[in-house]
């Protein structure tokens, strides 16, 4: 009997099945190409170009620092590395122990080479060891071809000639990190080693970096190298050139160095503000912060009682003690307070209400006018003209000449000093200005506070005829490549607008301080000078219920009188009673400024004592 045929709903129920299932595929596949072709186009197209080439970058070479006359202040040094390229190292454990065996490489190193091997692509080089001696160079030359994938190579490292000088006003660069690159693009310092930290490498960063150069090389999918497909050269920083001179900062800081003096000097040319030295001492190795500081060195600049680190140029306060009274008297010339024939007799102490002034030479001066009291710093004669003037007229004056706020200069830090005022005694102490206030504030005392920066700049408004410069060190950038000079531009002076009759008895005065006044010994056979010394009593201790004071010795000045090429401001801290020390220190800068024929150590090896320095 024939068999009648099996019902059809299950074979149709896995054919219905079997469609579901290749519908859901289909709709899988179709969503994964909307994937990649629509939604993630770029990111897979990037995968995709990554997957057949590579972007290796050659990083430049750091645009030099120049002195004015061509010497290199930061430059560029060459040194031998030991590198290795995981991608081309077969067996790395091995290898790395072997190199452990041949080389003295710090363990660190190799830790921190195994934690972040995975950090960077492997086509890109680690760094084993950072110096390479000429006989490691040789006995690894030796042995090359036992160590595939490590190799030597060039790195140009910073390098700072004549360190510890310039160090303040050049500065140094380290080991870039977050925190240093608030004020730059992090997309620029994706592969360099180092940014400019402080003085002249931060603040032209931009241009001395250069840019970045690559080589893109083919590579498999492996990430492994195949074939070199092209090659951009990097472009090396500009090339900065300064103002600075080498001669006066040598010869400077040889003063300083050689008597164990603390403090600055700055000299500038006061018709341009061009700075010509810039010197703070004790001073740094600059070089110690370029790979990053060691521990011990670091230590030893933090416990330095000197305190090296500071940029006393720039960021030094002090109170300017006598150096303060020539800009009283040409505000009090221009406001009529005075007349450029004033008079006024000293005793040699002026007593107000029940407190008695004394001035520096007891047995007093007699009777004195304008000229006399330049000369030789009466401080009688103004604390009377601090009583004339009054604090509104003072304040008046010091902020005219730039106190109180930073001076304008192309490096950073620059501090803004201090200027008191009623408004704000009354604030800190709750107390109102008194008549003794400005008294003392008329000979640089008190709370009054400035840099040696903003001391040059006014000083040179006196040189000048009146113009109160804006200072720079930069004077311009050269392309390495072309040798094309672009000179940087520098804002106008400002014009104070002092009247020539208050300006010819202020000079005059000034004058007369180096040919017969407490100056003499800055002076030198044949060459015209003008300059103010300064004494500044500096609270160091309390002591016994009194409070013990060391002095600060300062000076201003400028040469040649009638025609200024170049202005100094000079202080030495705890140099002693009636400002001796300050006056090598700026003969030394205007000797080797003006007179390039002498040799440094003919006029840097006399120390002027109190008696040669009054006469």
């Amino acid at each position: 009997m024939p068999q009648l045929p099996s019902s059809p709903t299950p074979f149709r129920r896995r054919l219905f099945l079997a469609v579901l299932l290749l519908a859901a595929l289909f709709a899988v596949l179709l969503g994964r190409i909307v994937g990649m072709e629509v939604l993630h186009y770029r990111r897979f197209r990037q995968m995709a170009q990554a997957n057949h080439s590579a972007i290796v970058p050659l990083a430049p070479a750091r645009g030099l620092i120049l002195a004015a006359h061509g010497q290199v202040l930061a430059g560029n040094r060459a040194r031998y590395v030991l590198e290795l390229i995981p991608d081309e190292v077969h067996h790395l454990h091995e290898t790395l122990a072997s190199l452990e065996r041949l080389f003295p490489i710090p363990p660190q190193r190799m830790q921190h080479l195994l934690a972040t091997l995975d950090d960077k692509p492997a086509y890109l080089p680690r760094l084993l060891m950072s110096r390479m001696s000429p006989a490691q160079m040789a006995r690894f030359a030796v042995r090359a071809q036992d160590f595939p994938g490590v190799g030597l190579a060039v790195r140009w490292h910073r390098f700072y000639p004549y360190s510890p000088l310039f160090s303040n006003v050049v500065g140094y660069v380290g080991p870039v990190t977050a925190a240093d690159l608030q004020g730059f693009d992090p997309q620029k310092y994706l592969y360099r080693r180092h940014v400019g930290l402080t003085g002249l490498e931060y603040a032209f960063e931009r241009y001395l970096r250069g840019r970045f150069g690559y080589r893109i090389l083919e590579v498999n999918a492996l990430g492994d190298p195949v074939a070199q497909l092209r090659t951009v050269p990097p472009t090396p920083g500009d090339t900065l050139q300064t103002t600075l001179r080498l001669r006066v900062e040598r010869a400077v800081a040889r003063v300083m160095r050689r008597y164990h003096y603390r403090g600055a000097l700055v000299a500038i040319n006061p018709n341009t503000g061009a700075v010509l030295a810039s010197v703070s001492n004790p001073s740094f190795n600059a070089n110690w912060f370029v790979n990053g500081i060691r521990q011990r060195h670091w230590q030893s600049l933090l416990h330095q009682p000197g305190r090296p680190l500071v940029d006393r140029v720039a960021q030094g306060l002090y109170p300017p003690g006598s150096t303060i009274k020539p800009f009283y008297a040409l505000q009090a010339l221009q406001d009529h307070v005075i007349g450029p024939n004033f008079h006024t007799y000293c005793p040699g102490f002026l007593r107000v209400g029940g407190h008695v002034y004394w001035d520096w030479y007891r047995a007093g001066f007699g009777e004195t006018g304008l000229t006399k009291a330049l000369a030789w710093s009466v401080d009688v004669f103004f604390y009377k003209l601090a009583m004339k003037m009054g604090i509104q007229r003072q304040d008046q004056a010091l902020w005219r000449f730039g106190f109180g706020r930073p001076a304008p200069i192309d490096t950073p830090g620059s501090s803004p000093g201090f200027v008191p005022t009623p408004a704000w005694k009354e604030r800190r102490w709750h107390a109102p200005w008194y008549t003794g206030d400005s008294i003392i504030l008329g000979i640089g005392q008190g709370y009054l506070l400035v840099t040696p920066l903003q001391l040059v700049r006014a000083v040179a408004a006196i040189a000048n005829g009146g113009r109160l410069p804006y200072l720079h060190v930069a004077r311009a950038l050269i392309n390495p490549l072309t040798g094309r000079r672009t000179l940087l531009s520098v804002p106008p002076a400002k014009n104070l607008h002092l009247p020539a009759f208050a300006l010819r008895a202020v000079r005059r005065g000034m004058h007369a301080c180096v040919t017969r006044g407490t100056c003499q010994a800055v002076s030198y056979p044949g060459l015209s000078m003008a300059g103010k010394t300064g004494t500044a009593e500096v609270p160091v201790a309390f002591k016994d219920g009194r409070t013990v004071y060391n002095d600060d010795s300062l000076f201003i000045g400028w040469a040649p009188y009638h025609h200024p090429r170049i202005a100094v401001a000079a202080v030495v801290e705890d140099g002693g009673a009636n400002a001796w020390q300050a006056l090598p220190v700026a003969r030394a800068a205007f000797l080797a400024y003006l007179k390039p024929h002498l040799k440094i150590k003919t006029f840097t090896n006399i120390v002027v004592n109190p008696a040669q320095a009054f006469g």
